[in-house]
């Protein structure tokens, strides 16, 4: 066979040699994971959040939630998560009351933290609120003994939130936040400062960015787990496009750890709703759906808990 011939025969196997190593290492090396924790805010606010909360963990794929101890559903869910102690759970710290059909205010007497309440003894209705009258040394009081009721309720604990995002709005209020994480030995939800987007950078004012790189250092260096990625913007979509909006967000989900903030509630006959019910409904129907499960499957994400989230961190996963 003349050399030329062969020489271009070989050259043309080797290519297909070549294209064929790089199409299995497409198809055999592994993705780098995409862990999700579906969390329910707002657990314990009223009868109609409970048992949408509760469907949604039992009957749906929510993976977490988080209890609002200062508020008249408390002990209702206290005795679900008591008896369902293989579910997740965290205390959702809070220091507003938004509801105008229901009120609450300070788990601790509102003498002794009366930089956090109204005149009725209620807590106020926004995080701006906080910002401007609040002390941090109450803040501190009222936050521990939030925590402290769901632990003497017999509530196994998985992490710490906060109710509207109150404790990011003075960088003292932030560091009350992660000392809370520290002395209790409890992730906090919280977001790696290189990964948060410019909107969400510039929804932070004053000094209170440099406060939350700072306070995220002091976690790490207690090894607290820390999201890449936290979506909330949801409880701004129109109920009407509210399954097409958390079918786009778990679409987009990049690789590490992300959460999903959601808020469930029904609309129930004879009893009070919560705020934005309507859009609460469709994150229980959503997340209650063969379609959200079926979409979770072929997307190849992984559904964890905040317990998970602390293990993959203590197993150098993460």
């Amino acid at each position: 066979m003349p050399q030329r011939p062969l020489r271009l025969m070989l050259a043309a196997l080797t290519t297909v040699v070549l294209f064929a190593v790089i199409a299995l290492q497409g198809v055999w090396t592994p993705a780098s994971p995409r862990y999700v924790i579906i969390h329910s805010d707002d657990a314990g606010m009223c009868h109609s959040v409970n048992v949408a909360t509760i469907d949604s963990l039992q009957r749906g794929i929510v993976s977490s939630t988080s209890i609002m101890t200062c508020c008249d559903g408390f002990e209702e869910f206290a005795e679900f998560a008591r008896a369902h102690p293989d579910k997740d759970y965290g205390v959702h710290l809070t220091l507003t009351c938004e509801s105008s059909k229901q009120t609450w205010g300070p788990v601790s007497p509102a003498t002794q933290v009366p930089s956090l309440v109204n005149s009725r003894g209620n807590f106020r209705r926004t995080s701006n609120d906080v910002a401007t009258y609040a002390k941090a040394e109450e803040v501190d009081r009222e936050l521990r003994a939030q925590i402290d009721r769901a632990l003497n309720a017999g509530i196994e604990i998985s992490h710490l939130d906060n109710h509207m995002w109150s404790l990011l709005t003075r960088p003292d209020l932030v560091a009350v936040y992660t000392q809370l994480s520290i002395d209790y030995g409890l992730p906090i939800r919280y977001r790696k400062v290189e990964k948060l987007p410019p909107d969400q950078r510039q929804e932070f004012s004053g000094n209170v960015l440099l406060a939350y790189e700072r306070e995220g250092e002091r976690l790490k260096k207690y090894r607290m787990p820390i999201f890449d990625f936290v979506e909330s913007n949801n409880y701004d979509a129109p109920p009407d496009q509210k399954r097409n909006y958390l079918l786009q967000v778990l679409r987009d989900l990049k690789p590490g750890v992300s959460e999903i903030l959601v808020h469930c509630a029904y609309q129930m006959e004879g009893h009070a709703d919560a705020p934005h019910v309507e859009s609460r409904a469709m994150d229980a129907k959503f997340f209650q759906s063969k379609e959200a499960a079926d979409t979770v499957k072929r997307l190849g994400l992984k559904v964890i808990t905040w317990k998970e989230f602390r293990e993959l961190k203590d197993q150098g996963a993460i």
